[in-house]
């Protein structure tokens, strides 16, 4: 029994003559005369799409190619990518994670009631927001893991659960209608700022960017989560727990979720109950345009963080055209459509290659 994750080939064999428990044995594909590693291929596919983007648009308009609004694309590009990393390790395990808008405004909803009713420092504020987040990402990996629900119809309902939390704790006047609450204090006000002409959140995100895929690639964890995604069965027999491993992704998503909601309150200087109404699309396009498989097992931060490039890239070049934003959204969806489709042929086509050097190898043994 074989999976192929990324550029990984496992198998389950029972060693002869020992009656041993059967185990989990990874292969990395190195260059040679299979070529490139497929996750290496994918992701100059998407840089590819990425500089074929930023060419057309800087050909239609002159100002796109100016430094200001290339940091303009990194900076709005930012928050759905910090968020974009925990939904590729969900996505990795084969789940999917609807309710990272509703996780935001619970995150900021919270922080502007500690803003507004206690004398609690600004870091205390933004750790307890932290903490909120990270409270919802457990919460979603419980219901996911503990009680096996479907990934969708969970984190859907949840989606609902978070948004009613953050109407419940919403900031309300003297007539007790909901109103929106600024947070204007200087030292979280800087943090939707940045040095020089470069935001903070952009700097958050490549950080978040440079862990996220240290992780992935260079700890157990990474690890389990590639294998969980690939193959459950096998994931199992080697020893990794499926439930620990997916309940952790979705606490990751919730981090990033409530990382991505303080320097979003903290550029707006203020938060409503509609905070990230609709914002959970943006995550989950950038993981997947950036090449990481929704059926599991494959694909990387990296890719993810191309994909929010490229998504924001679209967006930046719609409005400097003055297009209608209602393009926006047939355009996302007619490229994830085609996205979808071509890693699905592109996948199968590898893994046949895989399956192939797989039985020329066992035969020259």
């Amino acid at each position: 029994m074989g999976f192929h994750i990324g550029g990984l080939q496992g198998s389950i064999q029972k060693r002869k003559g020992q009656g041993e428990k059967p185990c989990l044995f990874l292969r990395t594909f190195t260059k040679g005369s299979e070529g490139v590693k497929q996750a290496t291929i994918r992701r100059f596919i998407s840089l590819g799409m990425l500089g074929v983007l930023v060419i057309l648009f800087s050909f239609l308009s002159s100002y796109y190619w100016s430094g200001d609004n290339l940091l303009a694309i990194l900076r709005d590009a930012s928050v759905a990518g910090i968020i974009g990393v925990g939904v590729t390790y969900v996505i990795l395990t084969a789940g999917i994670d609807l309710s990272t808008g509703s996780m935001m405004a619970l995150v900021a909803m919270t922080m502007a009631n500690i803003y507004r009713y206690t004398l609690l420092p600004i870091w205390m504020m933004i750790l307890l927001g932290i903490f909120t987040g990270l409270a919802a990402g457990l919460f979603n990996g419980l219901v996911v893991a503990k009680l096996h629900l479907p990934e969708f119809i969970a984190t859907l309902a949840t989606m609902g659960i978070f948004r009613a939390l953050t109407y419940t704790i919403a900031i309300r006047d003297g007539g007790g209608v909901i109103t929106s609450q600024a947070m204007t204090y200087s030292s979280f006000v800087k943090l939707g700022g940045g040095v020089g002409r470069l935001h903070y959140v952009s700097i958050a995100f490549v950080i978040v960017t440079i862990a996220g895929q240290v992780v992935l690639k260079k700890t157990r964890f990474g690890t389990n989560l590639y294998a969980v995604g690939a193959n459950k069965k096998a994931a199992r027999l080697s020893g990794i727990s499926i439930e620990k491993t997916r309940i952790l992704a979705y606490m990751i998503v919730g981090l990033c979720s409530a990382v991505g909601a303080v320097f979003t309150t903290a550029r707006l200087q203020s938060t409503t109950v509609l905070l990230g109404s609709g914002f959970e699309f943006n995550p989950i396009a950038a993981a997947v345009v950036g090449g990481v498989s929704l059926s599991g097992g494959y694909g990387d931060v990296v890719g993810t963080f191309i994909g929010a490039l490229f998504l924001s890239a679209l967006d930046n070049g719609v409005l400097k055209l003055q297009m209608n934003t209602a393009y926006q959204y047939v355009i996302k969806g007619t490229i994830l459509i085609l996205v979808v489709m071509f890693d699905s042929w592109y996948n199968g086509w590898m893994e046949k290659r895989a399956y192939e050097q797989g039985r020329r190898e066992a035969a020259n043994r």
